[in-house]
Formats: C-alpha cells, structure tokens, sequence
C-alpha cells in the first residue's frame, strides 16, 4: 500500500465516517485537477463539467471500492479518465473536439495566446482518445509511467510507446498544417 498523505488521509476517514462532508473535503482537494485533466480530453467547458460532476457521482457511490491499493489521487484519475473516455466513445464525442478546439480561441477558459499553442492542441484532439489521455497526463501534468499505468490498467511499456507514437503524430501533424 503506497503512503498517504495527511489530506488523503483525512478525506478517506470522512469518507468513511460521514460522506457528504468527506465528499466536499475531496472535491475541494481534487477538482480543479480533474476538471482540467476531462477538459483537455473534451474541449468544451460545459462537457466537463459534466463529465466532472458524473465522476464525482461515481467516485461517492463507489468509494466503499477503494482499497488504498493505489494513491487516492491515482484512484480519482482512473475514474475521471474512465468515465471520460466512455462518453467518447458512447457518444461519439471524438468526432467534435477539432471543431471545438477551432474555436477555443476565444473561450475565456482556455488562454491561447498565440498560433503554435492552438496548433498543439488541434494536433492532440487529431490523436484517439485514450492516446490523448496518455499524451495529456505525461505532457501538462508531468505524470511519472508508474502513476499513469495504474490509473490506465496498462503496462509502463506500453504507455512510452503510445507517448512516443503521440509525439511523432502531433510532430508530424504541426508541420503539415505549418505548411
């Protein structure tokens, strides 16, 4: 069982003893990270927010299936990018983030002060999505392979290889729109 910290520890023993004020003290903790980690998966404010409000229903009905196997931190990531990547696929919002990302220029959440930061985020949005996730928790939240491959449930191997694979994507896409 990996060591946890104070705050974790007190939002589990909350959790555990009264739920609602554990749930408030876990989301003022985490949710301003998930909300970003779901919002660079989906482009649009408003379907994170969505999906951060189902996750956090999914993380109080299914809290008592925590183990402390994983850092709680670990556990939370999993079921946002679980929750995340299903509505990708049920929904087929995968086919929307480009036309999101065209105009997240002017979205007052993102702040894309020039070309190239746009570009990038047009090349990420071109890549599937569990290949986004992995480019995302390695690239803005500098996410070590062990933590990713537990909130993933894949092998550290295989997530360099899809890391690598997206960064020969996202190189090759911004020099072909550079064009």
């Amino acid at each position: 069982m990996r060591t946890m910290n104070s705050t974790d520890q007190e939002i589990i023993e909350k959790m555990q003893s009264n739920p609602n004020v554990g749930m408030k003290l876990l989301m003022d903790v985490y949710q301003e990270r998930l909300y970003w980690h779901i919002r660079r998966l989906v482009v649009s404010h408003d379907d994170a927010q969505d999906l951060l409000q189902e996750t956090f229903l999914k993380v109080y009905r299914s809290f008592s299936s925590f183990k402390g196997n994983s850092s709680l931190f670990s556990w939370l990531y999993r079921v946002a990018t679980n929750v995340t990547l299903s509505s990708l696929r049920v929904q087929k919002l995968e086919s929307c983030p480009l036309d999101g990302v065209r105009g997240v220029e002017s979205d007052r959440y993102f702040e894309f002060g020039d070309e190239e930061t746009v570009a990038l985020q047009k090349a990420i949005h071109s890549l599937p999505p569990k290949q986004q996730a992995v480019f995302n928790m390695r690239y803005y939240d500098e996410m070590k392979y062990a933590d990713m491959s537990r909130i993933l449930n894949t092998s550290e191997g295989a997530l360099k290889a899809s890391y690598h694979i997206a960064m020969k994507k996202i190189t090759a896409y911004v020099q072909m729109h550079e064009q």
